[in-house]
């Protein structure tokens, strides 16, 4: 299973729709690239690192899949979104 973290941090607290947006976004990209298992938005709990407020988590059945993901014009809307927003942006990628 191969594994995508996108560490957030923004210019300002996300609002309602900003959020809303996303989760939609991670849901509609559920629906169109085969091998996403799973994907959403979750807000950071550690105080340890609290310029990283939100993290976008998600599971890929293989690679093959995460690459196709990558080239979605779903994946392009939702990274235009986000990076308009952002301060930080930290990517982890992994393999189980």
């Amino acid at each position: 299973m191969f594994h995508h973290v996108v560490l957030m941090g923004f210019k300002r607290a996300l609002s309602e729709s900003d959020q809303a947006f996303i989760v939609r976004h991670c849901e509609l990209l559920k629906s169109v690239v085969p091998g996403l298992i799973d994907m959403r938005l979750v807000a950071n709990a550690s105080k340890r690192s609290p310029e990283l407020t939100h993290a976008i988590v998600a599971a890929f059945a293989d690679a093959q899949a995460h690459d196709f993901y990558q080239t979605t014009p779903e994946h392009e809307a939702l990274s235009r979104f986000v990076g308009d927003i952002k301060t930080q942006l930290v990517v982890l990628d992994y393999v189980v």
